[in-house]
C-alpha cells in the first residue's frame, strides 16, 4: 500500500506539483488528428493535465494549441473564427496565431503597436499516426520524441481510438499491469460460445476461469524507460508461455500478442486529476490489418478489446452513469460481469475502486500477483524524488527508448531470464 502523501504525490498532474511538473518533461497525446481534420476547421477545447487550452489549424494546415482564453477579456476562444492563419475572438476580434501572438487588434488604433506586447501560451505540437503530441515543459531542455514503432508504421497497419475515463490516471494505468485479473474480469460461463472448455453445466452456467489452475509467475525488470513485465505460465512441452507487458514512462503501456499477431498499446493521459484520456492504437508491424479486425477494434461486443463511444464524442457508451448498462441475467448465465465489452468491463473496475475518482490507496492489501504495480508505484515514486532533486529524466531526453514491443512468446523454461530469450522480439 502507499501512503496518503505518496498517494498525493503520484496522482496530482496540474502545473506546479511534483508530478505534473516530471509529465511535462516528455511529450504527451493532447487530442487525434481527426479532431481538427482540415485547415480552418473549428476549434476544439483541449484540457492537459489540469491546463485549459484551444487547439486549431489554421488555413496553412499549422496546428497551434494556445490558451483557451482571450488575453482581452478572457472569453473561451472555442467561440472563436478560424480564418486567415489565425483564431479571432468574436467579443472584440482580437486575433491570435499557431503561436500564441495576437495580430490584429480592431479595437486599437491602426498605429498602435499595442498587439505586439500580447501573447497567449502556447505550445509546441507534433502530429504522427493520427495524434497530435504536445510539449508543455521547459523549452531549452533537450527533449526528444518518443520513437513509438507505430509511428513509422503505413496507414493501413494501424487503427487509433480514444475515450474518457472517470478517474485519475494512475489506476487507469494500473489495470494494464495486471495480467492476473483477465481470467476473473473477462471470462465467460462454462459452455457459452467464448469458453474454450465448451462444457456445459446447467442453465444456470457456472463461471469459467481461464488461468484458475495455472497462476501466472511474475518477473519484472527495471529499464531506462520503465519497466518490463513478464507474467510466466506453464506451456505444452516443458516450454513456459511469456506475456510480456511494457510500462513506458511515464503514461504508456503495451500488451504482448503472438508473434505475428496485432500488438496494442494504450497512453493514459491526464485530463485533470479526475479524469483520464485513454489513447489506443492496435498496430501490426507485419502486415496491414484486416477487415475483421478493424471490425472487432470498432465493435463493443462481449470479448472484443475496444471501447463503444456515444457517436460524436468520446464518451463511452457504456459508463459510470448507467451502471456500465450491466445485464445480470447474463452475468449469470453467459458473461462474468454482465458487462459488454473487454473495455467496459475494465472501467467497471477502474472508476469504481473506492468512493472517491482517486483511488485511496493506503486502504490496499496488495498481493503477490500485484508485482508489477508495486515496482512501478516505487519505480515513479523514485523518479519524482530524483527530480524534485534536480535531476531530469533520462527516458525524456532519448527518444529512441521507445523502440521496444510487448510480445506473447513460448521460451526453453531453462532458467534464461525471460527478458534476454525475448530479446529477439522484443527490440524494434
Amino acid at each position: 500500500m502507499l501512503s496518503v502523501a505518496e498517494n498525493e504525490l503520484l496522482t496530482r498532474t496540474n502545473k506546479g506539483t511534483v508530478a505534473g511538473d516530471y509529465f511535462r518533461r516528455f511529450w504527451m497525446p493532447a487530442l487525434l488528428s481527426e479532431e481538427i481534420p482540415a485547415p480552418d476547421s473549428p476549434p476544439v477545447r483541449v484540457t492537459l493535465m489540469g491546463e485549459h487550452l484551444i487547439a486549431f489549424r489554421d488555413s496553412d494546415g499549422k496546428i497551434g494549441l494556445i490558451d483557451r482564453y482571450c488575453a482581452h477579456r478572457q472569453v473561451d476562444l472555442f467561440y472563436g473564427r478560424n480564418e486567415e492563419c489565425g483564431l479571432r475572438c468574436v467579443y472584440h476580434g482580437w486575433k491570435f496565431d499557431t503561436d500564441g501572438n495576437c495580430v490584429d487588434m480592431p479595437t486599437e488604433l491602426p498605429s498602435s503597436n499595442y498587439k505586439e506586447r500580447i501573447k497567449l501560451t502556447s505550445y509546441p505540437v507534433q502530429e504522427h499516426a493520427g495524434i497530435v503530441w504536445a510539449y508543455l515543459g521547459p523549452q531549452d531542455l533537450p527533449v526528444e520524441f518518443p520513437q513509438f514503432e507505430f509511428n513509422t508504421l503505413p496507414k493501413d497497419c494501424f487503427y487509433i481510438r480514444k475515450s474518457l475515463l472517470e478517474c485519475n490516471y494512475l489506476q487507469a494505468m494500473e489495470g494494464n499491469l495486471d495480467s492476473a485479473h483477465t481470467g476473473y474480469l473477462h471470462s465467460f460461463a462454462t459452455g457459452s460460445a467464448l469458453d474454450p472448455r465448451g462444457k456445459g453445466h446447467g442453465s444456470r452456467g457456472t463461471i469459467s476461469h481461464q488461468y484458475q489452475s495455472s497462476l501466472p509467475h511474475f518477473e519484472v525488470q527495471e529499464t531506462d524507460y520503465g519497466l518490463m513485465i513478464g507474467a510466466k505460465r506453464k506451456g505444452a512441452n516443458d516450454s513456459a508461455y511469456w506475456r510480456i507487458t511494457q510500462w513506458l514512462l511515464p503514461v504508456h503501456t503495451m500488451i504482448g500478442a503472438n508473434v505475428g499477431e496485432t500488438l496494442l498499446w494504450d497512453a493514459w493521459v491526464p485530463m485533470d486529476d479526475e479524469h483520464t484520456w485513454v489513447y489506443r492504437i492496435e498496430y501490426n508491424p507485419w502486415r496491414p490489418l484486416t477487415v475483421e479486425e478493424i471490425y472487432e477494434y470498432d465493435t463493443a461486443g462481449f470479448a472484443r478489446l475496444n471501447v463503444e463511444n456515444i457517436p460524436g464524442t468520446y464518451m463511452p457508451v457504456r459508463n459510470k452513469s448507467n451502471n456500465y448498462l450491466i445485464d445480470r441475467g447474463l452475468q449469470r448465465t453467459y458473461s462474468y460481469t454482465g458487462i459488454k465489452g473487454t473495455n467496459a468491463q475494465d472501467a467497471a473496475v477502474i472508476e469504481n475502486q473506492g468512493p472517491t475518482p482517486i483511488a485511496q490507496r493506503a486502504h490496499e492489501h496488495l498481493g503477490s500477483t500485484d508485482l508489477a504495480i508495486t515496482r512501478m508505484r516505487r519505480m515513479l515514486l523514485a523518479a519524482l524524488k530524483e527530480f524534485e532533486d534536480g535531476t531530469e529524466p533520462v527516458a525524456a531526453l532519448k527518444g529512441d527508448l521507445y523502440k521496444v514491443r510487448a510480445i506473447a512468446v513460448s521460451l526453453d523454461d531453462d532458467g534464461t531470464p525471460f527478458y534476454e530469450g525475448a530479446k529477439k522480439h522484443l527490440n524494434v
